[in-house]
């Protein structure tokens, strides 16, 4: 086998397990109305079903992303990317809940379904049976409020019901495409999610119950059903008194749920602003990077002829204070500008990242963070960022900015990324961009190296699964650096090709894009990783993200502030002293912006942008990656801003600070050998 999973594949069990819990309270309340009159009304019952939804989300959203329905699951690998190969797996584990929550619920009031039945006169698996059976399956039209005449059949056709379903579940799968959504660069809350969709749920049932009993979950009605079939209700469970068990109860919401969220998706779009390339030349679906002539490296487009309507993908690497941001800004602003529609996804151990704002200042609505650790294990949440900038931007190209301190890249990422979603995508060799300076400490043992080895151990093995490395920084190192750095790169991985480059300044970019054309393979490489050596690496560096607001009583030169409070924290840090990873800040208001950053003790901060003095509010992000405690990292920060602000009489509010340190790697998969898209 050569997808070996690290870790327990928890999706399976957390798509049983939030079935379980939405099925169980949710029939289980159906049970207590039919048998005891213990829930009065159409809308205590509804609101019991929207309290279990949302809190079965709430329960299982880190397991599987809780989709706890097939009709959710198929909508969003229709838009959301997710990956058809896992859909099974998925309806599976629903459906398993379901029927385990209908088992529990038997064993529990089995009795009291019999004295019910025998009360109402009523036989198992004869008609009219559906009155009792309803607690399980679902039947139309409600047979708690219109009982069992021979009339229903006329007065509500099963055409009738499957579009009930159908539209119960277009609005229900709306909601949830809607409530789980993006706003900007922000994710919502699994909290956030759970309550409007629970909440939406029970409208929805408190309306289309009297017609269907409301299912609009396949697994949900299925489930159930096929215990009641088993427990003797027989014809009666499948195929019904009407039939339409299929039609209604399952194609009806799978059908509803595509056309509901595809409803979303169109609605997204047109909230996006009109791509340059669809202004003028119409709908544009090419791939991205072809092979470009010699004389002129630029990005091309093939005819659409020979069009590949697969989205590129380009992941670039490297580690803390490369240049990955800056690279990703220039080439998704140069793609724009060439009339392509550009996605970005950034990536971070933490949130509130100063890389997302900067990207999404100038590209709005095109950036997605996945935040709370590398892309490798939270590859499910990359897959739907991936399929969210899909649905809403049709992009030509999107561009992925995995974690700084995350190597395996390859194994955890790319072959995944092959093998799963090769339909949807298409991937640009794997680039790993190299600070000249930090790769020459990680491979020269007699250079004086300010982190350690463990540290250092995660530069050598992203080198070392690259497909094409890239020294950036080129406008900053020396001549002597430069050749340096590229003789013990060859030396350590003679096969890789190695260019220079400067992302700053746009310079050698052509000559990268033209060689990602050229190259033509990803993933190429799986470099064998100490995950004990690697998870000490990591480790070893604090994290410290922070939101402040700032207000000043007069003008401020609020430049000279970001410089003073760069240098100053960078003076804390050297009398520690620990070394500098990368400390990055953006400081806003309106449209002006100052950005700085420092990647190492002895380094001098780099500062750009202008500020409005005339502006005495303005906000700041702060992140900073420190050889270090994370305490002691907040202390030295918390240290340097109140004497900063003090000397420029600034007010500072810390809305947010999160200092931390990462957690062990555990990705979600791990390929040990490459996938071959020979095939593709």
């Amino acid at each position: 086998m050569n997808d070996d999973f690290i870790r327990p594949d928890a999706e399976f069990t957390g798509e049983l397990l939030g079935t379980f819990i939405l099925v169980f309270f949710g029939i289980g309340a159906v049970h207590v109305a039919v048998l005891a009159d213990g829930l009065v009304g159409l809308w205590q019952v509804a609101a019991v079903w929207g309290i279990a939804v949302g809190v079965a989300i709430y329960a299982t959203a880190s397991l599987s992303g809780a989709h706890l329905n097939p009709a959710i699951t198929i909508a969003m690998a229709v838009f959301r990317g997710f990956a058809w190969p896992r859909v099974a797996k998925y309806v599976l584990a629903q459906v398993a809940g379901a029927f385990l929550a209908a088992a529990s619920l038997y064993v529990l009031f089995g009795g009291l379904i019999e004295l019910f039945e025998q009360g109402q006169g009523i036989v198992r698996g004869a008609a009219g049976s559906e009155r009792s059976a309803m607690i399980y399956g679902q039947y139309f039209p409600n047979p708690a409020m219109f009982g069992g005449s021979a009339q229903l059949p006329a007065s509500f056709s099963l055409f009738q019901a499957m579009m009930a379903e159908g539209a119960g579940t277009a609005l229900l799968a709306f909601i949830v495409f809607a409530a789980s959504a993006p706003r900007g660069t922000r994710r919502p809350t699994v909290g956030s999610v759970a309550i409007c969709v629970g909440l939406g749920l029970a409208i929805i049932i408190s309306v289309f119950a009297p017609l269907t009993q409301a299912g609009f979950n396949p697994a949900r009605d299925f489930g159930p059903r096929l215990f009641s079939y088993l427990t003797g209700w027989r014809s009666i469970a499948i195929p019904g008194p009407q039939g339409g068990f299929f039609t209604v109860y399952i194609l009806g919401p799978v059908l509803g749920a595509v056309v509901g969220s595809g409803i979303h998706v169109i609605l997204s779009r047109m909230g996006q602003p009109e791509p340059v390339s669809q202004r003028k030349t119409g709908r544009q679906s090419t791939p991205v990077i072809a092979p470009v002539p010699s004389v002129s490296p630029r990005l091309a487009v093939s005819p659409p002829a020979v069009a590949n309507a697969r989205c590129q993908l380009v992941l670039v690497g490297g580690f803390l204070g490369a240049g990955k941001t800056t690279l990703m800004k220039y080439l998704a602003d140069r793609f724009r500008n060439e009339g392509l529609r550009v996605g970005l996804v950034t990536n971070d151990e933490g949130r509130d990242l100063v890389d997302t704002s900067i990207l999404e200042a100038s590209h709005r609505g095109a950036v997605r963070e996945v935040a709370g650790g590398c892309f490798c294990c939270r590859f499910p949440d990359l897959v739907e960022a991936l399929g969210d900038l899909t649905s809403r931007l049709d992009p030509n190209v999107i561009l992925c900015e995995p974690v700084g301190s995350c190597t395996d890249i390859s194994a955890t990422v790319l072959q995944p990324l092959k093998k799963r979603h090769r339909q949807q995508y298409r991937l640009a060799p794997f680039t790993v961009l190299l600070d000249p300076q930090r790769t020459i400490e990680a491979l020269d043992r007699a250079s004086h190296a300010g982190l350690p080895d463990h540290v250092l151990y995660i530069i050598r093995k992203q080198i070392e699964e690259a497909d094409l490395l890239v020294v950036n920084k080129a406008d900053l190192a020396s001549a002597e650096t430069l050749d340096r750095c590229r003789t013990l790169v060859t030396e350590l991985v003679p096969d890789t090709p190695v260019l220079t480059m400067s992302a700053a300044s746009g310079v050698g970019v052509d000559v990268w894009v033209e060689r990602l054309a050229t190259l033509g393979v990803c993933g190429q490489r799986i470099a064998p990783v100490d995950y004990d050596r690697y998870a000490e690496g990591e480790a070893a560096l604090g994290f410290l993200n922070a939101h402040l607001r700032l207000a000043a009583g007069s003008p401020v030169h609020w430049q000279e502030f970001a410089d003073q409070l760069l240098r100053h924290f960078q003076r804390q840090l050297r009398s520690r002293p620990v070394e500098i990873a990368h400390v990055k800040f953006r400081l806003a208001t309106g449209q002006d912006t100052v950005a700085g950053n420092l990647t190492g003790t002895a380094v001098q901060p780099a500062i750009r942008g202008r500020f409005d003095r005339s502006r005495q509010m303005a906000q700041i992000l702060f992140n900073a990656r420190v050889l270090m405690a994370p305490d002691h990292l907040r202390s030295a920060f918390e240290h340097s801003l109140a004497e900063v602000a003090a000397g420029f009489h600034i007010t500072a509010e810390t809305t947010k600070l999160h200092g931390f340190a990462p957690p062990r790697p555990r990705p979600t998969h791990r390929f040990t050998s490459v996938v071959s898209l020979s095939s593709s």
